[in-house]
């Protein structure tokens, strides 16, 4: 008998350099993301931004857009972890009793800030030239890239980012040459020790999303104001500088009643204004920016603007800030997606890698088009932005309706992709050493701050109904479907504008209906539209590259969006894919060449789905959609 072998064998033990090889082995079959460059990773961005910016841009862009990408992969990813474990302390009072309500933040937070305020100027660059050499103001679209890729790090610290953005918008818009000129270079700066930070306090105990409903009071008291009264809910409530609205003394009640001020945490003497700071809010996610509760006792303020106008200047932060979200709710869902991809792709099982699964690759494909659909919406809707700024009337039109859409729809669908992300990882992804939890806590903010879903679906409607907002809408669509060059994509092309149609009838019939219950099927109009939105950039994109390159992938994954989202009615064949799409599955990923076959072989399955959509009854008060 071996003697190693029986009841009383000894145990083996390994040498240290196989234990060494071993553990690392083990490791080995736990990949992350670390160390990897988050822009460079990401073929499709790339793509989309040589769409909107000059050659010139792109070669000035790309550098600075890669330099940030290696800092979200690899450096921003660590502070943000390592501040997400240790929460700002306010500390109300000093030694001496005396009321200081100083705000300490973690070490790992403020070298955040001097990465995303200073390093790469995110705030600066669309208030001033000379950001990163910039010459003139970052366009919207390229702002935006920068900030969606640093939202795949870090998603706390863009709260006062885009607040002190959206402010400094609100002064130039609005406010005295006076206000501007004392407040408008201190938010801007990219000087630390010179910025100031902004906040806006809007939230009420009794209001919520019914602004109209708030109580804070604004008194005239000889030539200046002072602000009375509680705010519930003040996102980075260190700020140096908040926008609150407050109604004056003998203002009507609802929104027409509210003034928009500015209030400064300090006075001109250094001392603190007259506003305590009650409490920090224990948040599930963004736990690293500070959220508290503020009373205001005669706190110094200044009118903004119209004394009457307030809620539509603050309502004009607001939407600007809404697009920010999504832009952020986007990065998140593709960091999500891109753990996600490396884990599958490094862990064994079966005798294969997670990826080469079928039942995974569908789960990968899934995670892929909601990034890269919202990716292409945000994107798009920038350069929406920023022909809006120029003065078009109707580019402005546009911009206040895809503005919700976005924000309703990739900010809710962000906790469902962060979610999905946490499960291909498995356990470790249900583990606080991983990124995992902290994506899902910090997505479940997007579709609750500045208004929630539902409040998104309705401003939709809202849109459609008041500001006419529809014919913007579907004629940006349809001048994207008429313009495909591809027979493949002109097919497509035909189809979405089948779609299109259906979608526009049951708008009519829906807002043609007085009865207030037709707000019922508010949200599903706002995913649909939000969808068939979506495609159109997805084939624009696909019809795009089969000029350039003789490509079929993105117009495969046309399909693939077109199919899950508007033509599947859940009582369709279950298979989504062809047999011919299964071995492409890593090309399309990587934005590899895909041939014109894989295509076709969509296309018959496309084709054996129903060609329309269930009629909609005019007899239904609920507009049925």
């Amino acid at each position: 008998m071996d003697s190693n072998c029986g009841l009383g064998a000894e145990p083996k033990h390994s040498s240290a350099r196989e234990e060494a090889s071993l553990h690392q082995g083990a490791a080995a079959a736990m990949p992350d993301t670390s160390g990897l460059n988050f822009f460079a990773q990401d073929h499709h961005l790339s793509f989309v931004l040589k769409r909107y910016l000059t050659a010139e841009e792109v070669e000035k862009a790309f550098p600075h857009l890669s330099r940030l990408g290696q800092a979200a992969g690899s450096e921003l990813d660590e502070l943000a972890r390592r501040a997400d474990k240790h929460a700002p302390q306010l500390i109300q009072y000093n030694a001496k009793g005396e009321r200081i309500d100083t705000v300490e933040y973690h070490p790992s937070y403020r070298e955040m800030e001097a990465i995303g305020y200073r390093e790469f100027g995110l705030v600066a660059m669309s208030h001033r030239p000379g950001v990163l050499g910039w010459t003139t103001r970052f366009p919207h679209v390229l702002k935006y890239a920068f900030w969606y890729v640093f939202a795949q790090s870090e998603f706390g610290l863009c709260c006062p980012m885009s607040m002190t953005d959206s402010a400094a918008r609100i002064l130039e818009q609005f406010a005295s040459p006076e206000l501007q000129q004392s407040y408008l270079p201190k938010l801007t700066s990219t000087d630390l020790d010179d910025l100031w930070t902004a906040a806006q306090f809007m939230t009420e105990k009794q209001g919520g999303s019914d602004v109209g409903a708030n109580t804070v009071v604004a008194k005239k008291v000889g030539q200046t104001w002072e602000i009375w009264g509680d705010k519930w809910f003040c996102s980075n409530v260190s700020a140096d500088v908040a926008l609150v609205l407050a109604r004056p003394e003998g203002a009507p009640a609802g929104t027409k009643g509210l003034g928009l001020f500015l209030v400064p945490r300090k006075l001109q003497d250094g001392s603190l204004n007259r506003y305590a700071i009650q409490r920090l809010k224990d948040k599930l996610g963004t736990r690293d920016m500070a959220s508290g509760e503020v009373t205001f006792q005669g706190a110094l303020a200044y009118v903004i603007g119209e004394l009457d106008s307030g809620f539509k200047q603050m309502m004009a932060m607001v939407n600007s800030s809404r697009l920010s979200n999504a832009v952020r709710s986007a990065g998140m869902m593709r960091r999500s997606y891109l753990e996600a991809l490396v884990s599958a792709r490094g862990r064994q099982a079966f005798g294969q890698t997670l990826a080469q699964l079928p039942l995974m690759q569908e789960t990968l494909i899934e995670l892929l088009l909601d990034s890269e659909a919202a990716a292409s919406t945000v994107l798009h809707t920038a350069n929406v932005y920023d022909r809006a700024d120029t003065g078009s009337a109707q580019d402005k039109t546009l911009l206040r309706i895809l503005t919700p859409i976005l924000k309703g729809y990739i900010c809710k669908r962000a906790r469902y992709v962060a979610a999905e992300a946490m499960e291909v990882r498995g356990g470790n992804g249900y583990i606080e050493d991983w990124v995992n939890p902290k994506l899902v806590r910090d997505t479940h903010l997007g579709s609750i701050w500045e208004g929630t879903t539902n409040i998104m679906a309705l401003d939709v409607l809202r849109a459609l109904v008041k500001d006419l907002a529809g014919e913007a809408f579907f004629h940006d669509i349809d001048v994207r479907l008429s313009n495909q060059k591809d027979p493949l994509a002109q097919k497509m092309a035909q189809w979405l504008q089948g779609l299109t149609s259906r979608i526009q009838v049951q708008i009519q019939r829906m807002t043609a209906n007085g009865h207030p219950n037709r707000e019922w099927p508010a949200k599903h109009l706002m995913n649909r539209m939000y969808h068939l939105f979506a495609a159109s950039l997805l084939l624009e994109e696909a019809d795009l590259q089969i000029t350039q390159d003789g490509s079929y992938g993105r117009l495969v994954l046309t399909l693939q969006y077109v199919i899950r989202h508007l033509l599947s009615s859940g009582c369709d064949d279950l298979v989504f894919a062809h047999e011919s799409l299964m071995p492409w599955v890593d090309a399309l990923i990587d934005g590899e060449h895909v041939p014109q076959s894989v295509a076709n072989g969509l296309f018959a399955r496309l084709e054996q789905m129903p060609a329309t959509l269930p009629p909609v009854s005019s007899s239904d008060v609920y507009g049925r959609l």
